[in-house]
């Protein structure tokens, strides 16, 4: 069943349950109200002509035609009145009766009457009574007194034509309105099960945007919706240009290798000759292996993973990632340079797995050697700041052109000042660190407030002596 029928057929069924409770609760009630005014009246009235009759003639009271006072009337209604003994016999009647007077047994009372009477309803010649029995002085004689309860039906037919036209008018009105509500909510569920579908078939274009106009709740989940597909858009491109990247840096030293090795097999070569191609196209491949190793670790550190459980201290961090830095350093004969800013004996420790924290830091380290000029120092300094431990790596290079800061982290990027050089590396020595840094709970970031050089940050939560 659709949303807006079910929705629509639920709200009837116990908006109509709830008025029809109501209703019938209420025409009890008032019937029963009227009933027992009536009654009152009639005992009232009944005692008084008992009275009366007793003492006229005592033993064998009389009764004549008269009119009765009944709640609710406008006139005097008739009245219909008989004697019993204290056997039950019939000792006189009213004779608008005729011949239908009520035998006693009839009456459902019995000898012992109660002063406030016993009710009883009577149908004589077709006319509807309401009478109540009364005891008439002390012999046992009882007294039944009735008069017409037209004016207590006609209240109560009223009000059932009321009630049902309420009831009727109320139920439809009902029907209508929570067919429309569930029409306005099945409107933002349309809308958004037909840009799921659309995503389904590949659009990532597609929004509910202001199609959802319902509740609040539908809104919101038209906005998730619509935040979802935005955020998913950019993951596919990303990974597009990724890919994009990836085959990019991939293509160049094939082709290198693929050429070197047809020339080779083009025209004989002697021993050394073939060694030279050998050690050339040795070269390419080992730059295909580092390509394809970085590739592997930037997707493992994208994936979210829980954070290891080694604990090491970060100067052993420090050291090891200089010790792996040396032969680019060298190379360039750019001295490694340390300072640290922990004045406590205490060492400064982190949580994660060794070999990535070095890797991060050494691909800063090798970041600061390869753009920063030659023979110039790179320092390294470590400081303990609030819960975290930050490790800087500054060089005296140029720095970072403004135009590259929002893209250096990037995986493949290069900066504006690189293009056309001739360095090693594909442009994923950062986004690696940083992958790395924000899988352990940290960051690696850009001080952009240093000058004379770029200053990278690589910050780790530190651990706290309970915890250490």
């Amino acid at each position: 069943m659709k949303l807006k029928n079910r929705l629509s057929l639920a709200v009837t069924v116990v908006s109509a349950a709830t008025l029809l409770t109501s209703f019938l609760t209420v025409y009890v009630l008032v019937r029963r109200d009227e009933t027992r005014d009536l009654d009152l009246a009639l005992v009232a009235q009944a005692h008084a002509l008992a009275q009366i009759a007793d003492a006229k003639n005592p033993g064998r009271p009389v009764v004549l035609d008269g009119v009765a006072e009944v709640p609710e009337s406008l006139r005097p209604t008739q009245r219909y009145i008989a004697v019993y003994d204290e056997r039950g016999a019939l000792l006189s009647a009213t004779t608008n009766f005729g011949s239908e007077v009520p035998t006693f047994e009839t009456l459902e009372a019995s000898t012992g009457l109660p002063t406030d009477g016993v009710p009883v309803d009577l149908d004589v010649s077709g006319k509807a009574l309401r009478g109540v029995t009364v005891p008439v002085g002390d012999g046992g004689a009882a007294l039944l007194y009735a008069a017409s309860r037209r004016t207590v039906d006609e209240d109560a037919s009223f009000l059932h034509r009321t009630l049902g036209v309420l009831f009727l008018s109320a139920t439809i009105a009902t029907a209508l309105f929570s067919r429309w509500l569930g029409g306005r909510l099945a409107v933002d569920v349309h809308a958004i099960a037909r840009v799921a579908r659309e995503v389904e078939r590949g659009n990532l274009e597609a929004r509910v945007g202001e199609s959802a106009r319902g509740s609040t709740e539908t809104r919101a989940l038209a906005a998730d919706l619509d935040h979802m597909i935005e955020h998913l858009g950019a993951l596919v491109a990303a990974q597009r240009l990724f890919v994009s990247h990836a085959a990019h840096e991939l293509r160049s030293p094939l082709s290198t290798l693929r050429g070197e090795l047809q020339l080779a097999l083009r025209r004989p070569r002697d021993a050394a000759g073939y060694q030279r191609t050998i050690e050339e196209a040795l070269v390419d491949v080992e730059a295909l292996s580092r390509l394809s190793e970085d590739l592997l670790t930037l997707a493992r550190v994208q994936a979210p993973r829980s954070q290891g459980a080694e604990v090491v201290a970060i100067g052993d961090i420090v050291a090891e990632a200089l010790r792996l830095a040396r032969g680019p350093a060298e190379a360039r004969r750019v001295s490694l340079e340390q300072a640290s800013g922990n004045t406590s004996a205490t060492p400064l420790l982190v949580r994660g797995d060794r070999s990535e924290i070095v890797r991060a830091l050494r691909n800063l380290v090798d970041n600061a050697v390869a753009h920063g000029p030659a023979e110039a120092p790179v320092l390294t300094t470590t400081t303990r700041r609030d819960a975290s431990v930050e490790i800087a790596v500054i060089d005296r290079g140029p720095g970072v052109a403004k135009e590259d800061e929002p893209h250096i982290f990037e995986p493949f990027y290069r900066g504006t000042r690189d293009r056309g050089d001739d360095r090693p590396g594909a442009g994923l020595g950062l986004a690696i660190a940083r992958g790395i840094a924000r899988n352990l709970g940290g960051d690696v970031w850009l001080d952009r407030s240093h000058e004379g050089g770029a200053r990278f940050v690589l910050s780790l939560p530190a651990l706290s002596d309970a915890e250490a």
